[in-house]
């Protein structure tokens, strides 16, 4: 999301306004595709990936998403629990098209979610943060032996969350592709959720930091 941010003001808001405009006007057609027939309600494993991608840019100027990392984000501005997420496919448009899929792919995103960690463990020691803030992600972004090393706990997954995950399914498939460097179907029901809480994770930041640098010079 740099590439984004880097752009004027007025740019910005206009791609905003753009991509609004668009997502209203399919969303307007799929609606009445529904009301007609309810078959259409299938497209919704299109949709949501869709709405994402065009609500992006507009959540980002309104500062509704906050990037701790160019491809990690969390929705809006909760004091008590950074839920972090992978960036939407807009995000992979503007920084990762560049990057080779397979190793160098699954490299960068390790990379960007370290960098996301040691961000907010910086936030927690300027107070921007307090250490009693619990933070969260779903696994699938880091191996469970990764995230035990770093003092995270696992726990299942809750309903809600993993309605979510499949709804983004499409999204997943070419994401987990991407960083297999090939066609990989992701199984949901190898997904968990990590959390720890803020004091934990600063008493990580060596840890964070030396994995980081070692990725960054690979």
């Amino acid at each position: 999301m740099k590439r984004f941010k880097r752009l004027p003001i007025l740019f910005q808001w206009l791609i905003s306004i753009l991509f609004l405009g668009v997502l209203i006007i399919i969303m307007s057609w799929w609606i009445e595709q529904v009301s007609e027939n309810k078959i259409w309600v299938l497209l919704i494993f299109i949709m949501v990936p869709l709405i994402q991608f065009l609500i992006t840019p507009l959540f980002t100027v309104l500062n509704w998403y906050t990037y701790y990392a160019p491809m990690v984000v969390t929705f809006g501005n909760n004091k008590r629990v950074i839920d972090l997420h992978n960036g939407t496919s807009f995000d992979y448009l503007l920084e990762m098209s560049k990057v080779k899929r397979g190793i160098p792919w699954k490299k960068k995103m390790l990379s960007f979610y370290l960098k996301a960690l040691y961000n907010i463990i910086e936030d927690i020691e300027t107070q921007k943060l307090s250490d009693t803030i619990i933070v969260r992600g779903s696994s699938y972004f880091l191996s469970e032996r990764s995230v035990k090393k770093m003092g995270f706990r696992i726990k299942e997954t809750s309903f809600a969350e993993k309605l979510n995950i499949t709804l983004n399914y499409l999204d997943l498939i070419w994401m987990y592709s991407l960083t297999n460097g090939r066609l990989t179907f992701p199984n949901l029901s190898n997904i968990s959720t990590v959390n720890i809480t803020g004091a934990e994770l600063v008493k990580k930041k060596d840890k964070i930091g030396q994995l980081l640098d070692r990725l960054n010079q690979a």
